[in-house]
């Protein structure tokens, strides 16, 4: 199945509209301007996930798959706990970088019983190709997706979208990139709750140097009581 949504703007207001529609509390996104410890510094805590998008998708692809396959070969296993998912839906890469890190966080904030958690839920019971699928037959996330996308203050071509959004999340202590366009959430080395902005911007700043493109941006997907 494949389908083509509006693609969701950089902005915490956008996003936050979304959490809101699909019935997530306790946590927000907010702009995160910078890694050094002072801009960190005013960031509120817990801090969830870092929520990256860059420009020039294809070219970063072609950048990681040496990476990625890499892994591979290695024989590098995922934990069975991290929820990931394939992109099947065109543009919705700032919903499933968002979806993936709310599914790594679920016991730090509060998935409400709304249209996400009905997803995750059905999605939790199918393999990692067809949880995409389930998020496209999803009617009234589509809906809500479409409806905070349009809100944003750029009016994007769904057609000419360069962009791709993916995020990093700790898991037991280590950090791991997680790609919807990828095979599988790659770890990135150590990180902690404390340290995890730093260590993804450091991350994000290695990738953002092999494109040798510092035009990106970045949402924090914090705590929120």
């Amino acid at each position: 199945m494949t389908t083509q949504w509006l693609p969701l703007e950089s902005n915490p207001d956008v996003f936050n509209d979304f959490l809101t529609r699909i019935g997530v509390k306790k946590a927000k996104c907010v702009d995160v301007y910078g890694f050094d410890d002072e801009l960190i510094s005013f960031i509120p805590k817990p801090h969830l996930a870092l929520i990256l998008c860059y420009p020039d998708y294809k070219k970063v692809d072609e950048i990681m798959k040496p990476v990625y396959d890499k892994v591979s070969a290695e024989g590098a296993i995922v934990p069975d706990k991290i929820f990931f998912m394939k992109q099947k839906i065109s543009n919705a890469c700032g919903t499933f970088a968002l979806f993936h890190s709310i599914a790594q966080n679920t016991d730090k904030l509060d998935i409400g019983q709304g249209s996400f958690a009905k997803w995750f839920e059905d999605a939790k019971k199918v393999g990692v190709d067809e949880r995409s699928d389930v998020l496209a037959k999803s009617n009234d996330i589509t809906e809500q997706h479409e409806t905070s996308a349009a809100a944003g203050d750029t009016d994007a071509d769904p057609n000419t979208v360069e962009h791709h959004f993916i995020t990093y999340c700790n898991i037991d202590g280590t950090l791991y990139e997680i790609d919807s366009r990828q095979p599988f959430p790659r770890a990135c080395g150590q990180t902690s709750q404390d340290s995890l902005l730093k260590d993804a911007g450091a991350a994000a700043k290695e990738l953002m140097d092999k494109l040798g493109n510092v035009s990106f941006s970045a949402l924090a997907l914090v705590g929120d009581a």
